[in-house]
């Protein structure tokens, strides 16, 4: 006869079900569980006196699709799929099916049969995310990697490694195979010759940087986007912050209608000056910024004061350096940058890593600029206060998953949960959440995470600290984490080249892309920036907020 429990009870055991609500860490954000695959008395679970045994919930006949490993009931919250608790099933690294996990022998609806072989990870209140995709990274130093990991970042693309000539690619594409992350490297376009820069994507670039350090003329510009489109690669933009050679209406002209992903638009982290925010205005040019500017808090402008001058060659004994750098720095568009962001306008947030960001922020300030949007949005009585925030949460994941993937390419493998693609899956304690990842999962293993004392009788003894699991040691990096690079790439045979035990997986589709294919970010408002205060007006209203004074996910998690 059926057995009631409360649900109370029942979250002791199995964690939240449907219609349970959950806070994300510290914030005011309110996730609800909209659905569950767990059969109700079924549920697989691991350890003493559990069921998770033959007979019970192991089916005790292997077969060759047997499952790797399955994450049980963990909380999916996916840009693409939603939000829902369920199992995921993955083999030889890949995500093959969200369901009900478990033995079809005894229980009914089993999507995702439990072999005597498959490896079981509860997940309870556990909530699964895509590994985050940081698409503006600045390769400047080795040690950026490991602290992407510990901030539930599983993919990076980005320049700054100085990538010609040729071999000055291949050296970072070896060095990186000792590192458990996803790895695309841009070239550097800053010439007018396609043929001068159409050999680095053949030498393993999978797309392009235009950046105004080396110049972001039209000619460059469209000689990136020219050879990009031969060869289906991505082009990203740091425009022209002294209009020395183009001014923002000319550097759009220059695109001709072409897809271009324009970094940091606010503009203090580079870019035309008043107005680079026009950049967001445009269905081909996909807009992000930076984590140094969101949310906009009451130390931003001072801050980037120093790290403009440290990280752009800039004197303070030269009086039009510091003018120069003054006027990059306006906090009307730090206002409107935010609130773009809630409007869905600027589509992506990234880190730019040490080229004034940081890269361990990427998720938690995405996070943070939620919760502070939807604050401001109950304040001003332009939100109500409903049961949940599930589609602000789904569109603010989106900016730092799925929708970077999409526009570098490389969406067929990662930046969701969907099944077929890589299984980079970031657990995460409700009360730790866009903080301090549970784990780390890189292609089905477990490669990050926090470790405890190794002479301890318990595994997670104090001190813990975050470090390498075994997916994230030795050769097994090069069995769970990719290269991506252009078919030409491909092609041209880099992998045997540089002797690489990795597998280079190509981009493609990252051309012809407006923000109607990207998710939950699509608007083009029509902005009025006005040229000496910086104001910014979206289809006529005054984009202004208060710089916040205290954000959530902050000292009550981290020293610093």
């Amino acid at each position: 006869m059926p057995f009631q429990v409360s649900r109370h009870q029942y979250s002791l055991v199995h964690g939240p079900t449907t219609g349970d609500r959950i806070r994300l860490a510290d914030t005011s954000l309110i996730l609800e569980i909209e659905a569950d695959h767990a059969e109700y008395g079924d549920e697989v679970v691991s350890g003493w006196a559990k069921n998770h045994r033959e007979g019970m919930m192991i089916n005790a006949r292997a077969s060759d699709s047997e499952l790797d490993l399955v994450l049980v009931g963990v909380i999916v919250v996916d840009p693409v799929l939603g939000v829902f608790k369920g199992s995921i099933g993955i083999k030889d690294g890949r995500i093959v099916g969200i369901g009900n996990a478990g033995n079809p022998d005894i229980s009914d609806n089993v999507d995702l049969v439990i072999g005597p072989g498959t490896n079981v990870m509860g997940g309870g209140s556990l909530i699964a995310t895509p590994g985050g995709v940081d698409s503006h990274v600045h390769f400047i130093t080795p040690r950026l990697i490991p602290v992407a990991l510990e901030g539930g970042v599983t993919t990076l693309i980005g320049a700054g490694l100085g990538h010609q000539p040729a071999r000055n690619l291949e050296i970072p594409l070896a060095a990186v195979e000792t590192f458990p992350v996803n790895i695309g490297f841009q070239a550097r376009a800053s010439s007018h010759h396609t043929d001068a820069i159409e050999r680095y994507i053949s030498a393993g670039a999978c797309g392009f940087k235009v950046h105004e350090d080396m110049g972001a003329y039209a000619p460059i510009i469209d000689a990136a986007l020219t050879v990009a489109d031969q060869m289906d690669v991505s082009v990203c933009l740091h425009t022209d912050g002294l209009n020395e050679a183009v001014e923002v209406s000319e550097t759009i002209d220059a695109m001709r209608g072409r897809t271009v992903h324009a970094y940091h638009v606010e503009g203090a982290g580079g870019g035309h000056t008043p107005d680079a925010l026009m950049m967001a205005t445009r269905d081909h040019i996909i807009a992000s910024s930076t984590t140094p500017t969101v949310p906009y808090g009451v130390g931003a402008p001072l801050e980037h004061i120093d790290m403009m001058s440290i990280m752009h060659g800039q004197n303070y004994g030269l009086e039009e350096n510091v003018e120069a750098v003054r006027l990059r720095i306006r906090s009307a568009s730090m206002e409107a940058e935010d609130l773009l962001h809630e409007m869905g306008a600027i589509s992506i947030i990234n880190s730019d890593s040490q080229g004034m960001g940081r890269i361990q922020e990427t998720v938690r300030r995405t996070w943070q600029l939620a919760n502070a949007n939807k604050v401001r949005a109950l304040a001003t009585g332009d939100a109500a206060q409903g049961r949940n925030d599930n589609t602000r949460i789904l569109q603010y994941l989106a900016k730092y998953t799925i929708n970077p993937a999409i526009t570098h390419g490389i969406a067929r493998y990662v930046g969701s949960l969907e099944p077929g693609k890589i299984a980079d899956i970031v657990l995460w304690e409700p009360r730790f959440f866009g903080v301090k990842p549970s784990q780390v999962i890189k292609g089905g293993h477990v490669a990050w995470g926090p470790l405890g004392n190794g002479n301890a009788s318990a595994s997670g003894a104090q001190p813990v600290v975050y470090g390498p699991t075994w997916g994230g040691l030795g050769r097994a990096v090069d069995r769970l984490a990719v290269n991506f690079v252009a078919d030409a790439a491909i092609e041209a045979g880099v992998k045997a080249r540089i002797k690489s035990e990795r597998e280079f997986l190509p981009v493609r589709g990252a051309r012809g892309l407006s923000k109607r294919d990207l998710i939950l970010n699509t608007a083009s408002p029509s902005l009025d920036i006005d040229a000496m205060t910086g104001e910014v007006r979206a289809d006529g209203v005054l984009l202004a907020c208060a710089p916040l004074e205290s954000v959530p996910m902050g000292r009550k998690y981290l020293l610093s």
